[in-house]
């Protein structure tokens, strides 16, 4: 909030904030091909694409900041939940949509190993990332 001109919130009205936001239900997930979205987790896990080194735990954030080549000099880890429902991605609105996060601004922004995917890969991840 700071970054952004305001004030800030006291440190309880911050907490109290937080816990609201973490007791909502998530997001209502679109339906997809449970096959697909099984194959997508397996890619999201995998050391070979590296999402879950930033993106774990019960929120899946790490809750840490990195620098991932960008305008700013570290960013907050999102949650990825709810993430179909939140387009346009990334700080400054770059991506469009799950595939042009993955393929088009994961690479600039030092994101993982999207470069890696292969054939329907990508699909098994958007479908993966929907689920959340």
């Amino acid at each position: 909030m700071k970054r952004l001109g305001g004030f800030g919130l006291e440190p309880a009205d911050a907490k109290a904030l937080a816990a609201f936001v973490e007791a909502m239900p998530a997001p209502r997930a679109p339906t997809s091909d449970r096959a697909a979205v099984a194959r997508g987790a397996r890619l999201f896990h995998s050391s070979e694409l590296g999402c879950s080194d930033c993106h774990s735990g019960r929120a899946l954030t790490d809750r840490g900041r990195h620098d991932v080549d960008t305008d700013m000099a570290e960013v907050d880890t999102p949650s990825l939940v709810g993430l179909a429902g939140s387009a346009p991605y990334y700080h400054d609105g770059s991506a469009a949509t799950l595939e042009a996060l993955l393929l088009e601004n994961g690479s600039v922004h030092a994101m993982g190993n999207p470069g890696a995917l292969e054939g329907d890969q990508l699909g098994d991840l958007v479908a993966y990332l929907e689920s959340l």
